[in-house]
């Protein structure tokens, strides 16, 4: 499939993340691009919960379902407004509603931003049916295969996939669920689907996020606006990073939800400037993006709480500070118990939503002088130097430090700095697990978030540029040549970051996150014969058999790509005892009496055999499944190059 017929899928996926938010995001009164970059963070909660409240109803994963919880929630909020605002909500939810005159600016700026990131994805991904060939990426597609199998999207149970005979746990599965309603509504191939998404995701919500929070941050500057929804398909660091990286599907959608979140909090603790919205809708907002937000990746949840730490504290002492006979306000009083008070949640948060120890093993990676050249010119994790965005971005935060109403972003800025710092180059402590464990101790996890606060300065870094042409040059630049050099100035952005980051052959980001998606004979988890005898299982393996793999050199993605059931479904599956049994021993049936019952009892008629190249290099033995050749208990049944798959003849069928 060639890129341009995937393109109604993208359409589709597209619609899937503004339709259910734009219907709620409308009954809270929001127009325009408040409306257009809240909506998908709406949705991600609407879909997310859904998930978890169906199996309760006895209700199958469907859109349909989605769409009542939708319309269900507009009218709560709707009816919370009537409540609150009386008639007038009704007027203002039902009114016709006309753009601004800068949408002629900002409505172009924001296709700009999007096509170039979606161009950039498609040149990483190679090909629209590609997958990365990296290690999670066993777990992520399975997981949108077993949501389909099983009809069940719930966070709270989707583990049951990987967790063997232990109950089930918490794992945040709002990326699969929207993976696997797509698949539902289009009957699209997973595969397919999967990358159609991200490319959504990345050209969607990230940059009107960014846009939004860019006139959150700097008020009713057009110019500012516009340019930041192009900046944001610049930055090396976001979100090709995580799409190369892991891959972390669900970090990457957690932190493309994050520049809306934070602007919604701004409007929370009124520091939006000239951007306020009614006092219901600014409780409400929050409350309808943040629980989706948690569901796509509780460490994105955590970052935004990070980051809204300065924004709190500045509306606190805005509020407060100034005031005269300050401890004899009642206001003052109860203020204060309320910051105490979210403090300590916030510290109750950050002890108790991190990943157990062993899993936050990642050690520092360079020095603190490396870390922070790196944080200045957006070259994290080695990325090539970003020289327009950094130099506009330094602009813009010089600028800003002269306005105290942008202090809170500034605040965020260097807390996300610090702790990239923290990760990437201190010392192996308590104190560092104590700083960066929310975040598995990765370098890369936080290296994605030095976009979000790095996007708004770059963009009033050039709106500041803009304007000092502007007074430099009074006469010449009249109101139509003004427009002309706003316009050409943005095509010159797009131009010279286009020459730097889009011409064939890609380098940076883009070739690193290539190599990851490319598809050959020596590809780490699924070479290009693997792929091709998985795709003829579906005609030899029949529906209701079990295949015998070794996750680790891609045979679990039998599940996900050829819809048949395997032994594995994840490289760090939780196995069975039968499991454990037949990876030890299967190969030697007839001298195991327990092994053919073991096989019958999972229904274990086939194996697949990969080798043994695996993902990471590495070796991990699983003796019952290897040399069968020289086994008399397997017949061959499909071969492509090295790869195998086996029929197991010494057994009778389960």
């Amino acid at each position: 499939m060639a890129w341009l017929d995937a393109a109604p899928l993208l359409l589709a996926a597209v619609a899937l993340l503004l339709f259910p938010g734009a219907l709620v995001s409308a009954a809270a009164g929001l127009r325009g691009l408040a409306a257009a970059a809240t909506a998908p963070a709406i949705t991600v909660t609407i879909v997310a919960a859904t998930a978890v409240v169906a199996p309760w109803l006895h209700l199958p994963w469907s859109l349909a379902a989605v769409l009542v919880c939708s319309l269900l929630a507009a009218a709560l909020v709707l009816g919370i407004r009537v409540l609150t605002q009386g008639k007038s909500a009704v007027r203002e939810a039902t009114a016709r509603w006309r753009p601004r005159p800068s949408w002629r600016l900002t409505v172009p700026a924001y296709l700009l931003g999007a096509a170039v990131v979606v161009v950039q994805l498609a040149l990483a991904f190679g090909h629209p049916a590609n997958i990365s060939q990296t290690f999670d990426n066993v777990f992520h597609l399975n997981s949108v295969r077993y949501i389909l199998d099983t009809g069940n999207a719930s966070s709270l149970t989707m583990s049951a996939m990987t967790s063997g005979d232990n109950p089930p746990y918490f794992y945040p599965a709002a990326w699969h669920d929207l993976a696997a309603l797509l698949v539902t509504v289009t009957g699209a191939p997973l595969v397919l689907a999967v990358n159609m998404l991200n490319i959504a995701v990345a050209a969607l919500i990230w940059p009107l996020g960014c846009m939004l929070l860019t006139r959150v941050f700097a008020g009713a500057q057009p110019l500012a606006v516009a340019a930041a929804g192009v900046l944001s398909a610049f930055f090396s660091g976001f979100p090709l990073l995580l799409l190369d990286f892991g891959v972390l599907y669900p970090n990457f959608l957690a932190i493309s939800l994050l520049p809306a979140a934070l602007g919604a909090m701004a409007w929370l603790f009124r520091r939006a400037e000239e951007y306020e919205v009614h006092v219901t809708s600014r409780f409400l907002i929050p409350c309808l993006m943040l629980p989706g937000l948690a569901l796509a990746h509780p460490n994105g949840l955590m970052s935004l709480l990070a980051v809204t730490i300065p924004l709190v504290l500045q509306s606190y002492l805005v509020r407060y500070w100034p005031s005269k006979n300050l401890f004899r306000r009642r206001g003052w009083i109860v203020a204060s118990l309320g910051l105490l008070l979210a403090l300590a949640t916030v510290a109750v948060l950050w002890k108790v939503i991190r990943p157990p120890e062993d899993a936050a093993f990642w050690p520092p990676i360079q020095s603190p002088a490396r870390a922070a050249l790196q944080i200045l010119s957006n070259s994290a994790m080695g990325k090539p130097l970003a020289l327009t965005v950094s130099v506009l971005m330094l602009i813009g935060l010089a600028v800003s430090m002269r306005r105290l109403s942008r202090t809170w972003l500034i605040g965020g800025f260097v807390i996300v700095a610090f702790l990239f710092m923290v990760v990437s180059a201190a010392p192996f402590s308590r104190l560092r697990s104590l700083l960066t464990g929310v975040w598995y101790n990765d370098s890369y996890r936080i290296a994605a978030l030095l976009p979000l606060v790095a996007v708004p300065f770059a963009a009033v870094g050039f709106a500041a540029l803009m304007a000092l042409l502007k007074r430099r040059f009074p006469a010449a630049l009249t109101h139509s040549s003004w427009r002309k050099l706003v316009r050409g100035s943005l095509l010159a952005l797009l131009g010279i970051a286009g020459v730097a980051g889009l011409i064939p052959p890609v380098t940076g980001a883009v070739a690193s996150a290539r190599a990851n998606y490319d598809e050959n004979a020596a590809s780490p988890l699924l070479s290009t014969d693997e792929h091709r005898l998985i795709s003829q299982l579906d005609a030899v393996v029949p529906a209701d058999a079990v295949i015998a793999v070794n996750p680790w050199t891609g045979g679990a993605l039998a599940y996900a790509l050829a819809q048949r059931e395997t032994t594995a479904k994840h490289i760090l599956t939780a196995t069975t005892g039968n499991e454990n049994l037949l990876n030890q021993h299967l190969r030697d049936a007839p001298g195991y009496p327990d092994v053919c019952a073991a096989a019958s009892a999972e229904n274990v008629r086939f194996v697949l055999d990969f080798g043994d190249k695996e993902v990471h290099g590495n070796r991990h033995s699983f003796p019952g499944l290897e040399n069968l050749a020289a086994s008399p208990s397997f017949r061959l049944v499909l071969q492509e190059g090295q790869a195998r798959l086996y029929e197991l003849t010494a057994c009778p069928a389960g």
